[in-house]
């Protein structure tokens, strides 16, 4: 049923902006059926809060919205909108003869689609959007070269689709719409289309632009909610901020490198998020959205996105803990977090700035899935260097740090299942085609990937503040009388290179415990391949 207004939205993405303003700089109408149609716009509008022709409003504007806008006026408004034949086609109207070439703007809710067009009874397949003289003599419309819109009452719920007629006169090539605005009476997805169903003028081109105006200003429904959204997660990042600085300045003696990787993360988020609250709200007050400053939000939130990742990675393999460095691991994580960052910048500023949304599966899928990949790289070594961390502390009898470790385990597991049923419920709600139906929850889908990320890094910026002792704890063996763990190595290797130097000859001198050698090699957290090259070294002692 929905597939013909699924093919007129891809045919018509060149042409139509992601914005409340929807401007068109020569478009084509596209032959669907028996008609030519370009797809104007689309957006999600709540009902007005006001009559369209009074000045009063019953509810204020929110701080961030500009006071001329957020006026309580719902309303789809052409500006400027014109038409334009060619040469030949007005020629052929001739001079002096009145009205010809119609083209209607045809504007109604996503839910009244069957409204639009019908299938006729002919036997022929597809839906039909124009009367035609065979479907008036057997009586399926009334008039013929118009399009075919019920007009009557729906008892859904949806509004009633209304339509505008645009005539050009004699031979003059161009021809313009009214400057008309029609209100928006009840909350829905919005079409416009323009029909054109007389096949001699199904050339003409559009110009001008669509203003769309929801009550609390031009942010499209879909996108509305994001403004409070990201104002009170502006707030929720400057408050952790706040917590973070105080520990951080108060401590900054003890801090570990650890520390200051949370720190940057911190920041970053705190910038994130202020930046997207800013653009939001100047797209609320314009209608438009400038794209560098898009282009910056998307390149900081990926950048985020990318740290934040990496943040627990590291902490997941011990790093500032269990292991003073990561040693050969960390050109890796590095080359992983570096694709990661372009494969979700460009994913972002493609949805973003562009229409992803709109855009076909295979388009999709070269977008999404590696981000995917990258995703899964990350979740699987997280995880197993979470269980290789958890071992070691375990042989080593370092309970804190374990219960420390446990936590960080639990709570990330609780995201990882939380993260699973998103993703489920995002294919499901994309799958069942219920963007047009709840649209006013579509920004819910991007909202919780922010507030889940929020989440766990409030857990990392816990378990791992600033403290007096971060610095003699990070690398203490608490089986040990708290002893520095290097200290502990250096002053088992110069012990038996003492012993060595004395000669000393009793095997129980010069032979270290497997036990020993197996706890000085987790101890120091050394990669693979340097813990091979010790066993050699001692072997050598021995």
């Amino acid at each position: 049923m929905r597939a013909s207004l699924v093919a007129l939205v891809f045919a018509s993405l060149a042409h139509v902006a992601r914005a409340a303003v929807h401007e068109y700089d020569d478009a084509s109408l596209y032959a669907v059926s028996n008609a030519a149609i370009f797809v104007a716009g689309r957006e999600g509008l709540f009902a007005s809060r006001v009559d369209l022709n009074t000045s009063t409003t019953r509810a204020k504007a929110w701080v961030g919205a500009n006071p001329h806008v957020s006026d309580g006026r719902a309303y789809i408004r052409f500006d400027n909108v014109a038409f334009v034949r060619s040469e030949a086609v007005a020629k052929a109207g001739g001079a002096n003869q009145g009205a010809n070439g119609l083209i209607e703007a045809v504007t109604f809710d996503a839910r009244a689609y069957d409204a639009i067009g019908l299938y006729d009874t002919d036997g022929s397949s597809g839906r039909k959007f124009c009367c035609d003289d065979d479907m008036v003599q057997r009586g399926v419309c009334a008039r013929a070269g118009r399009a075919i819109v019920d007009r009557s009452e729906r008892s859904d719920g949806a509004a009633a689709p209304w339509t505008s007629e645009i005539w050009f006169d004699d031979d003059n090539v161009e021809a313009r719409a009214f400057e008309e605005a029609m209100s928006v009476e009840v909350t829905g997805m919005y079409y416009v289309w323009f029909v054109v169903c007389d096949p001699e003028h199904a050339g003409v081109r559009v110009r001008g632009k669509t203003i769309w105006k929801n009550p609390d200003g031009y942010l499209p429904g879909m996108k509305a909610p994001n403004l409070k959204f990201f104002g009170f997660l502006a707030m929720a990042y400057l408050a952790l901020g706040f917590s973070w600085a105080v520990a951080y300045v108060a401590h900054w003696k003890e801090l570990l490198e650890l520390q200051n990787c949370i720190t940057a993360v911190v920041a970053l988020g705190m910038c994130e998020t202020a930046v997207w609250y800013f653009d939001y709200a100047n797209f609320n007050a314009t209608g438009f959205r400038p794209y560098l400053a898009t282009i910056f939000a998307v390149l900081l939130g990926s950048m985020r996105t990318t740290l934040s990742r990496a943040l627990v990675l590291v902490v997941s393999m011990g790093y500032g803990v269990v292991r003073p460095t990561l040693g050969g691991l960390s050109t890796k994580v590095i080359a992983l977090s570096v694709c990661y960052f372009f494969s979700a910048a460009v994913k972002d500023v493609v949805e973003h700035v562009g229409t992803v949304d709109d855009l076909k599966p295979g388009a999709k899928m070269f977008l999404i899935l590696p981000v995917s990949v990258f995703d899964a790289i990350f979740l699987i070594w997280t995880f197993t260097s979470l269980s290789k961390t958890l071992t070691q502390l375990l042989l080593r009898r370092q309970s804190q740090k374990l219960a420390l470790y446990r936590v960080f385990t639990n709570a990330l597991a609780l995201a990882a299942a939380f993260s699973l049923f998103w993703l489920g419920f995002e294919v499901w709600f994309k799958s069942t085609d219920m963007i047009d139906q709840k649209w006013e929850s579509v920004w819910l889908v991007g909202a919780f990937w922010h507030i889940l990320s929020f989440a766990v890094l409030c857990v990392i910026c816990m378990l791992w503040r600033p403290t007096d002792a971060a610095s003699r704890y990070a690398y203490s063996d608490m089986a040990n009388d708290n002893i520095s763990e290097e200290s502990w190595w250096n002053q088992l290797i110069d012990d038996e290179e003492n012993k060595m130097a004395k000669g000393a000859s009793t095997p129980g001198e010069r032979v270290m415990s497997s036990a020993k050698k197996n706890r000085a090699l987790h101890d120091f957290s050394l990669d693979e391949d340097d813990a091979e090259q010790l066993e050699m070294e001692i072997g050598k002692m021995e």
